[in-house]
């Protein structure tokens, strides 16, 4: 079957520069239409323009150390984890042993969140974010007081207690006697 192609109407459309306008096509115009968190949209006619904006995010989702603001709009990710690399401290503590002060008082520290004295001498150190595993160094030694810095106090792993990638574990103990003891201060760092 032929069908007649009518030239007439698509003439009469054409301009002195051979161009038709868009009255003379059979669609004028395009449909944009605002997908899943999008808004805007339209008809806009051919050689027109349409804005699409974000009108939100479907959703957000972060990991450990990752927290996410806003839910619209602008989106805000912020890393809250320590930024470190290998061979660098992953935590470590100054703190009070209990002679002369309180036992656990943090002076100074990096991604440690307290230190708490469970018995004479033994301390749990926990880490505002946790590490990789347990399998870390911990690196330690104390002032026996605050007037006789030449005596240093043994810090050390508490005997029978596993260290967790969350809590470090740690004994002073009396450099003569091996007695657990409240000392002046002790430095403890976690490498690995």
């Amino acid at each position: 079957m032929t069908q007649a192609l009518n030239l007439a109407n698509f003439a009469n459309n054409l301009n002195t520069s051979g161009q038709t306008s868009n009255s003379g096509l059979q669609n004028s115009s395009i449909t944009v239409n605002a997908g899943t968190g999008l808004s805007g949209g339209g008809t806009p006619s051919l050689g027109g323009s349409v804005t699409l904006n974000n009108a939100g995010v479907t959703s957000v989702s972060a990991g450990t150390g990752i927290s996410v603001s806003a839910s619209t709009g602008g989106v805000t990710i912020t890393n809250s984890a320590p930024a470190v690399t290998a061979g660098e401290a992953k935590a470590w503590v100054t703190f009070g042993g209990g002679s002369g002060n309180t036992a656990g008082t943090v002076y100074a520290s990096y991604n440690v969140s307290s230190v708490t004295q469970s018995s004479t001498g033994n301390y749990t150190i926990a880490f505002t974010n946790a590490l990789t595993d347990a399998n870390y160094a911990a690196v330690s030694n104390g002032t026996w007081d605050n007037t006789s810095s030449a005596n240093v106090a043994l810090v050390g792993p508490t005997y029978g207690t596993q260290n967790t990638s969350s809590n470090c574990y740690v004994s002073v103990r009396n450099p003569y006697s091996q007695a657990a003891f409240s000392n002046w201060r002790n430095y403890v760092a976690m490498f690995r």
